[in-house]
């Protein structure tokens, strides 16, 4: 379900199939355990093979911005398909999440 790999030093996490109600707090584990505590400070989430997500995973989703936030660092959303950019654009989510289209403007995100 999880692929980590390193973009210029960042690790990116690409996330395949669902983030629901069933595994969206293993998740939120993987991610602490293997990303925040190991002292990153960034992290992009490449959503290109995420086929659904529901409110539990929007939850993760902005309990991981703040996690980052306050170890001074950025989470960044890339490559999402056009329902989950619609949910996003619903729940107002996209203007609190750090959202970009690709992992190089992600990039040029976090180191500006």
């Amino acid at each position: 379900m999880y692929e980590v790999t390193k973009l210029e030093n960042i690790p990116v996490i690409k996330i395949t199939g669902e983030i629901d109600i069933s595994n969206a707090y293993e998740m939120k584990q993987f991610i602490h355990e293997n990303i925040l505590n190991n002292g990153e400070k960034y992290c992009i989430l490449d959503l290109s093979h995420l086929k659904y997500i529901d409110s539990s995973g929007l939850g993760i989703l902005v309990g991981l911005h703040k996690s980052f936030k306050l170890q001074g660092g950025e989470i960044v959303l890339v490559n999402m398909n056009e329902n989950i950019k619609n949910l996003l654009k619903l729940t107002s989510l996209d203007r609190v999440l750090n959202i970009k289209d690709t992992p190089k403007d992600a990039i040029d995100f976090l180191k500006n």
